[in-house]
């Protein structure tokens, strides 16, 4: 009677090991699953580097100043990140929805090398910082806010540095998941100058999706998903920038003869094609090429502006001849973040984010957090368990 008990706690010992192995592979995996830390936001740890080059254009030969700087080329590298602070949740009584608040900190490097043949090449630095607020009231509304101070200069060039500000206040109502519309107000360097300007924006379609979205004054874009690792688009967007100027080369400007410092303004009008890459979720590729189009420069006196509000007085003001350009860039993303599936509140969230970057840049982000392929179980069983624990936050 001892060996047959002795025998049936043996076999029960066996079927449960062998149920625990087939379930999630070995011990090391129950105990990861049990000691996994819950994400603390919906946002990655993001790094991202730009690179954009037009072609080589020859000025105005009848213009006196287009005379003297002969053409115009540039090229414009950008290093920025964008880092989650603080997130939190607010659960209704019957947690079935949830309203969250986030902060996050943004900066980064933009390097500008314009060459003018006729004068010495400039090379002018953007440094900037901001800090972002969103506030989602888990029905349809979210609210948007960043204030981003930079830094200019003429590099090598103490006299030219000069703090300004950039700010983007928005409101996005989601209507549904096909439609979501965007009212607000930006003020912004992007065309060359300063402008205070009202934000208007509609999306049509799905974000997970084809998707159609104008965001005036920041971009129009077709987005196409092309399954879970490639997405393509078609877009049309301003660039541009607004900087100090050593005039060490004496450029005369009608009376100006004397002044050591000029303001610079540059934009420009692209019209282009995108494909983005991503091969892991912590990792996005993109080219883009296109047309190139209202190219202008600008140079103002920096006695030309009475108040915050107004914009500056230029006294050259040279619109160049379109041509082509190729734009290459690469995101990283850091950390584990909460669950995103389904949640479509978050996915215009998410949108809010990566369509505004606070350099001012209009540099854009793929919506690479959100899925828009099939999710399959893959060879490793086990880590695919651990990965649905993780997604849902559980312990």
């Amino acid at each position: 009677m001892a060996n047959r008990k002795w025998m049936g706690a043996l076999v029960l010992s066996f079927v449960f090991n062998i149920t625990r192995l087939l379930a999630f592979g070995n011990d090391s995996a129950v105990v990861k699953a049990r000691t996994v830390k819950v994400p603390k936001h919906y946002f990655n740890r993001t790094i991202y580097v730009d690179l954009y080059a037009p072609n080589k254009r020859i000025l105005d030969t009848v213009n006196r100043v287009s005379q003297q700087l002969k053409s115009y080329q540039m090229s414009q590298f950008t290093l920025g990140f964008n880092l989650p602070l603080v997130t939190q949740d607010f659960y209704n009584k019957d947690s079935t929805r949830i309203k969250n608040i986030h902060f996050l900190l943004t900066g980064g490097l933009t390097s500008l090398h314009v060459n003018f043949e006729g004068i010495t090449p400039h090379t002018f630095t953007k440094t900037y910082v901001g800090l972002r607020g969103l506030y989602n009231n888990g029905k349809k509304s979210l609210f948007f806010l960043e204030i981003a101070p930079f830094i200019t200069q003429d590099r090598g060039y103490r006299n030219t540095t000069k703090l300004r500000m950039s700010t983007t206040l928005l409101y996005n109502c989601s209507v549904n998941e096909y439609f979501a519309f965007r009212v607000g107000f930006t003020r912004s360097f992007l065309y060359g100058n300063l402008f205070n300007l009202p934000y208007i924006g509609i999306r049509v379609g799905k974000l997970d999706k084809v998707n159609f979205s104008i965001q005036f004054p920041r971009s129009i874009t077709l987005n196409i998903p092309a399954g879970k690792y490639i997405r393509t688009s078609l877009y049309a967007k301003p660039q541009g920038g607004f900087y100090t100027f050593a005039n060490t080369d004496s450029i005369k400007l009608g009376s100006i003869y004397e002044n050591k410092t000029l303001y610079f303004g540059r934009s420009e009008f692209l019209l282009g094609t995108r494909i983005d890459v991503l091969p892991s979720k912590h990792f996005d590729i993109y080219l883009s090429g296109g047309l190139t189009t209202q190219n202008r420069i600008q140079f103002f006196p920096t006695t030309s502006k009475s108040n915050v509000l107004t914009t500056y007085s230029h006294n050259y003001n040279q619109k160049i001849d379109g041509g082509i350009f190729l734009n290459f860039g690469m995101v990283f993303r850091f950390g584990k973040t909460k669950s995103l599936y389904n949640n479509y509140q978050m996915y215009n969230a998410i949108d809010m984010n990566n369509s505004s970057d606070s350099g001012d840049n209009n540099v854009n982000h793929t919506n690479a957090e959100i899925n828009t392929g099939k999710q399959k179980m893959g060879k490793n069983k086990t880590d695919d368990v651990i990965d649905l624990i993780e997604t849902q936050d559980l312990y």
